[in-house]
């Protein structure tokens, strides 16, 4: 199929689906979605340019080169290969006619076979397959304001909407076949699916079954984002219902909800573990060092030493935190930006530079941390941030793939800081 032609159908396909998700929503809210629409739009080509143009290609050129060579396979005897490709897609022993690229049941060869499908059905067209995935992306964010947006009153109601729909990195790293298209998708419906199983108490069927569909798409695309959700999600839980029957968060007087909340993500912790080995608790410190070792040995101009490659421990891991936090929350600096690229990904973090300093110049530390408490979607999103952050901070020594590693929880992260800015308003429980 014609490249211009496969790329306007799509793109009007693109349009039809939002025009239907945006009857959802209000008038202003709606402006908002057409907004993020459109910049994942643009953002697909911009994307692709840059990548074949400027980074000198990567993970994008290996997606369209492997599924391209899937996809013949398919075209040729789908009732024989489509079942083999959506078997590595789900991480499952296949056998396939070609090598592909990457160790198989990795996140690598699910994005590889989602591929040969995207390509399918754009008629091999690069930037069509781009749009699939931005539009995929772009549900996910859909998904999540519905999931967040009443616990907020009025006042707040834009800042949500920034925080889901206009982060510029959000954006830009979702919008092409990528990884992080396919996490933030899943992860916006889990979202979605826990506010109904946690908060409104009637939509449980429903809402497990959101919960299901979009782990699945974060297990196959970055698995390890499960295990901070995980625990968020039941941080989010003990929060809310010691709200609702108390009043407020009873640690002190009543600790077995505390107690029993620990021992259910000490539990999820040890069956993620068991589903995804690479991830568990005993080779997490394993983990991390060989990926600072692979940092310290392949270096560029945003590189940055962790520490001892040789702390294999989790405890020896632990004491990396502070830089691992910083590097992950706060950088790239101004000053740290060597090339237009990175200076865009700076300016996104010296605008959270700042939003920290103006919260903690009117809150102060007390009064920002009794904002955050009164809210358990606040809260579910800082225990979130904070232990992914952590993890994506220790196994990346690079300010550029850190940029985009960290997209997951950039919607989360600015939710937390632009309902902590002072208001007029207060944010609902």
């Amino acid at each position: 199929m014609n490249e211009v032609l496969a790329t306007g159908i799509w793109i009007a396909l693109g349009f039809l689906a939002t025009a239907v998700a945006q009857t959802r929503l209000s008038g202003p809210d709606r402006r908002v979605l057409w907004w993020c629409f459109w910049a994942h739009v643009v953002s697909v080509f911009v994307l692709i340019w840059l990548t074949f143009q400027f980074f000198g290609r990567g993970d994008l050129e290996v997606y369209y080169y492997y599924g391209e060579g899937l996809a013949d396979y398919i075209r040729q005897d789908p009732g024989r290969w489509a079942p083999e490709v959506l078997g590595l897609i789900l991480q499952q022993d296949v056998d396939l006619p070609m090598d592909v690229f990457g160790t198989e049941g990795s996140s690598t060869t699910s994005l590889i076979g989602m591929t040969a499908f995207a390509l399918i059905l754009t008629g091999s067209s690069q930037y069509a397959s781009g749009l699939l995935f931005s539009l995929l992306a772009l549900s996910g964010q859909f998904a999540l304001y519905l999931g967040v947006r009443d616990h907020f009153g009025e006042a707040y109601r834009r800042r949500v909407l920034i925080a889901v729909f206009l982060v510029p990195s959000a954006v830009f790293w979702t919008s092409g076949v990528v990884k992080e298209a396919v996490t933030l998708a899943g992860m916006g419906w889990m979202i979605f699916g826990l506010n109904a199983w946690i908060t409104t108490g009637t939509h449980r069927v429903r809402g497990l079954f959101w919960i299901l569909a979009g782990g699945v798409l974060v297990a196959i695309s970055k698995a390890y984002v499960l295990f901070p959700m995980t625990v968020a999600a039941l941080t989010w839980w003990f929060w809310e219902r010691s709200l609702r029957i108390h009043g407020r968060v009873v640690i002190a007087s009543r600790p077995f909800y505390l107690i029993g909340a620990a021992g259910l993500s000490v539990v999820a912790m040890v069956g993620l573990g068991e589903l995804f080995p690479r991830y568990s608790l005993d080779s997490l410190a394993q983990e991390a060092a060989q990926l600072q070792e692979t940092g310290e040995r392949i270096t560029g101009g945003s590189s940055y030493a962790m520490g001892d490659a040789g702390a294999t421990s989790l405890s020896q891991q632990l004491t990396f935190a502070p830089v691992a936090l910083t590097a992950a929350l706060f950088r790239p600096f101004l000053f740290e930006a060597h090339n237009p690229v990175a200076l865009i990904n700076a300016l996104e973090t010296t605008a959270v530079l700042l939003m920290w300093w103006w919260i903690l110049k009117t809150r102060g530390l007390r009064g920002a941390w009794r904002a955050l408490t009164s809210s358990p979607i606040l809260v579910f999103s800082a225990v979130f941030v904070l232990l992914f952050a952590l993890g994506v901070g220790l196994a990346t020594t690079n300010l550029g793939t850190l940029s985009r590693y960290r997209v997951p929880m950039m919607p989360l992260y600015a939710l937390v800081l632009l309902s902590l800015l002072p208001s007029t308003g207060a944010p609902q429980r």
